[in-house]
C-alpha cells in the first residue's frame, strides 16, 4: 500500500494485495507441545449496538467474532482460547468512554473496534490511562493521533494518504485544470487544501471554491468549474451535494473526469447524481465488495452470517487477528508488551497487504484505493484509459 510520504493506487486486474498469512501464527502448536495454559484471553471489542448506527455495530462485531472464532479452531493464542467481551460503546463521548472503562475493568488484552468518531476518541482517552492497547478498526484516523496515545493504532488512512491517493490517481488521467470544490466544513475545507497543495507542487492549475455546507450553491460551484476551463473536478464535501453537483455538472455539458472523497461513498451519492454518477471516481477506504482478496473470506462470512460482510466487518476481523499476533509475539497479554509489539508485527498481512505502523501509529502503507461507478455500483477502478 502508499507509504506515508508517497503514492500508490489499487487497480483492477492488477492488483498486489496478499492474503497469505492471513492466519499466519494461528497454528494448533503455539506452544511448542508444552502443557497448554489453563483460561482464556478475553479481547474487548467496542462498537455502537444502538441508534442510528446499530447495523454497521453489529457487522464490526460479527467480523471480530469471526475472527475470533477461526484463531480458536487453529489452537488459540498461546494456547489458549479466546473470547470476546462486547461493549455499545454508541456515538457519544460519554458512551464510548463509558463502555471502555467497563472493557478495561475486565482485563482485556486489548480492546479493537470504534467507529464513531467522538466516541472513539473518548474511549481512546480511557483505555490509555492503563496503557490497555486499542485498534481502532473504523473511525477516522486524525483526531486519534493528534491525542498522541501510546497504545491506540487507527486501521484506517489518514487525510493526508487520502489527498495523496486522489492526485496519485489525477496523474493517470493527465489533466490540465484541476477543480477542488467543497461543501465549506471543516473536514472537507482541510482535504481540499491538501489536494490543491499537491496538484501546485505537480505543476497544474487549479481552481478552488467552497460553498455553505448547508444548502450549498450548485450552481455556482459548476461555473466555477465551467469558467475555469477545468477537467477534472474533485468533490471533498458531502455525499448528498456532492450527487446533485454530479448530475448538475453533466446537465450543463461538463464531459471531464467527476471524482469525490470517501464522505461519497454513500449510497445517497449514487441516488442524487442518478445516471450522471456512471464513471465517476471515488477515493475511499478498501472494503470487501472493492478487494478480489477479499472474496473468499466474504463468502465464507456471508455462509456463517447470512449476509454479505461490510467494511467494517473487515477491519475487525483484521484488526482482532493483528491484536492477537501481538498477543503471540509478546509472549504475554501485559499491555505494555503488547503496545511494544504492534509497531513490530512480524511478516503479518491483510486483505489490503502488510500492516505497518509509523512511529505516530498512522498506518505506513494506508488502505485507500480509488473507486469507480460501474452499472449504478462502485467498483475497483482500472488505472486503465478507458475514453
Amino acid at each position: 500500500m502508499r507509504r506515508r510520504g508517497a503514492a500508490r493506487v489499487v487497480a483492477l486486474g492488477t492488483t498486489a494485495l496478499v492474503v497469505s498469512g492471513l492466519l499466519a501464527g494461528c497454528s494448533a502448536s503455539d506452544d511448542g507441545g508444552a502443557p497448554k495454559p489453563r483460561g482464556e484471553i478475553t479481547f474487548g471489542v467496542l462498537a455502537p449496538l444502538s441508534g442510528d448506527m446499530a447495523e454497521r455495530g453489529r457487522d464490526l462485531v460479527d467480523g471480530a467474532q469471526m475472527a475470533a472464532a477461526e484463531i480458536n479452531e487453529h489452537g488459540g493464542v498461546l494456547g489458549r482460547q479466546v473470547r470476546l467481551a462486547v461493549e455499545d460503546g454508541g456515538c457519544a463521548p460519554a458512551t464510548g468512554a463509558q463502555a471502555a472503562t467497563g472493557l478495561a475493568a475486565k482485563s482485556v488484552a486489548g480492546v479493537i473496534g470504534g467507529m464513531c468518531e467522538d466516541a472513539a476518541v473518548a474511549a481512546a482517552k480511557a483505555l490509555a490511562a492503563g496503557g490497555t492497547p486499542f485498534l481502532v478498526s473504523s473511525a477516522r484516523a486524525d483526531r486519534l493521533l493528534e491525542a498522541g496515545s501510546a497504545s491506540v493504532f487507527p486501521m484506517q488512512g489518514t487525510v493526508y494518504q487520502e489527498a495523496l491517493a486522489a492526485v496519485h490517481w489525477m496523474g493517470y488521467r493527465s489533466p490540465q485544470h484541476v477543480a477542488v470544490l467543497g461543501d465549506g466544513s471543516p473536514a472537507s475545507q482541510r482535504l481540499s487544501g491538501l489536494v490543491t497543495d499537491r496538484v501546485k507542487a505537480d505543476g497544474l492549475a487549479v481552481s478552488t471554491r467552497s460553498a455553505a455546507a448547508k444548502d450549498p450553491d450548485l450552481a455556482g460551484l459548476a461555473r466555477t468549474v465551467t469558467g475555469a476551463k477545468a477537467d477534472f473536478v474533485y468533490w471533498t464535501g458531502a455525499a448528498e451535494p456532492g450527487g446533485r453537483l454530479v448530475r448538475a455538472l453533466r446537465q450543463a455539458g461538463y464531459t471531464g473526469y467527476l471524482m469525490a472523497s470517501s464522505e461519497s461513498d454513500s449510497p445517497e451519492f449514487l441516488q442524487a447524481a442518478g445516471e450522471a454518477a456512471e464513471d465517476a471516481y471515488l477515493t475511499t477506504a478498501a472494503g470487501p465488495t472493492l478487494l478480489p482478496t477479499a472474496a473468499e473470506w466474504a463468502e465464507r462470512f456471508t455462509d456463517r452470517y447470512r449476509r454479505h460482510p461490510g467494511r467494517d466487518a473487515m477491519q475487525a476481523y483484521d484488526a482482532l487477528r493483528a491484536l492477537a499476533q501481538a498477543v503471540r509475539q509478546a509472549g504475554d497479554t501485559d499491555p505494555s508488551k503488547v503496545v511494544d509489539n504492534l509497531p513490530r508485527l512480524q511478516d503479518f498481512t491483510t486483505f489490503t497487504g502488510t500492516l505497518r505502523f509509523a512511529a505516530d501509529h498512522s498506518l505506513m502503507y494506508d488502505n485507500y484505493v480509488i473507486a469507480q461507478v460501474k452499472g449504478g455500483r462502485f467498483t475497483l477502478a482500472s488505472k486503465l484509459r478507458t475514453d
